[in-house]
């Protein structure tokens, strides 16, 4: 058993996935196989054997998950893991006796990139994973919407052969891999063998999200958007997007915005989910 984080207040972020979970403490992780399946249940037995294994007492948890949070702490939808619809983490884990604070996993990533925003910036997170999603800051303020779900860029429609799409059924590494009928996995080791219909298929996704990031850029005039998900690792998926988003923006619009990818990598939800649980300590 690892001994303890030190400081005086043990602080767990979690990055709930569609395809993983990654448990973060200090210097310490954890990644857990999730899935469309995926039930509360399995969240908590995953959480508690990270907190045993290490020999924690959390004093706060963070969660980031890929759907609509309520203001009420509620997973109001949750369309890559449904089963997590109707959840309240803070009571169904009250037993842990930590504050725990629920957050979308795309706006837990922008806390942590956009860490530094000054009062004058305007810009935003995407994140490209199982599914799509983003937040934004307008003159240094997050923007929440109406309803505080602001940013489902997964939904954008697209007219694609005939028909109209959202981004999400285009571009999202799920949707990539089940349009060829084959798991994430296994579309990755396609990619990297060089196989011409996985690689098409990978190129056009990143082009889709190319015309998103475009379509951003052109409504919100932001100086900077940071992208991040596992579906960047794919060969000429983040290519295909940059291309695309240089061809269909505005070109003063386009020079006036830096877009990279997110610097903390695969920890950034994670580690934004931290910063959502702390920051309920100075309100």
């Amino acid at each position: 058993m690892h001994s303890a984080p030190e400081g005086n207040e043990i602080i767990i972020g979690a990055d709930l996935g569609g395809t993983k979970l990654l448990l973060v403490c200090g210097a310490y992780s954890r990644r857990c196989e999730t899935g469309p399946g995926y039930t509360p249940d399995d969240f908590a037995a995953q959480l508690r054997a990270f907190i045993e294994d290490l020999g924690l007492r959390p004093a706060l948890i963070g969660i980031a998950v890929p759907g609509l949070v309520g203001c009420d702490g509620i997973v109001v939808s949750c369309d890559v893991l449904p089963g997590l619809t109707g959840w309240r983490p803070a009571l169904a884990l009250e037993a842990l006796g930590c504050r725990i604070v629920v957050i979308n996993d795309v706006e837990a990533a922008l806390l942590e990139e956009m860490q530094d925003a000054s009062a004058e910036f305007t810009g935003g997170v995407i994140m490209a994973g199982t599914a799509i999603g983003a937040a934004f800051m307008t003159h240094g303020r997050a923007l929440r919407g109406a309803n505080g779900w602001a940013g489902e860029l997964g939904y954008l429609p697209l007219r694609v052969g005939g028909s109209v799409r959202r981004l999400d059924e285009v571009a999202a590494g799920g949707a990539m891999a089940n349009r060829l009928g084959i798991s994430g996995d296994k579309l990755a080791r396609l990619v990297e063998a060089a196989d011409p219909v996985a690689m098409d298929t990978v190129r056009a996704g990143g082009q889709a999200l190319g015309l998103g990031i475009a379509t951003i850029i052109n409504l919100l005039n932001p100086s900077r958007l940071a992208v991040g998900g596992g579906t960047l690792r794919l060969e000429g998926y983040w290519e295909g997007a940059l291309q695309a988003a240089e061809a269909h923006a505005i070109a003063p619009l386009w020079e006036a915005c830096t877009v990279e990818r997110v610097k903390s990598e695969d920890f950034v939800v994670a580690l934004g989910a931290i910063r959502a649980v702390q920051s309920t300590l100075k309100s």
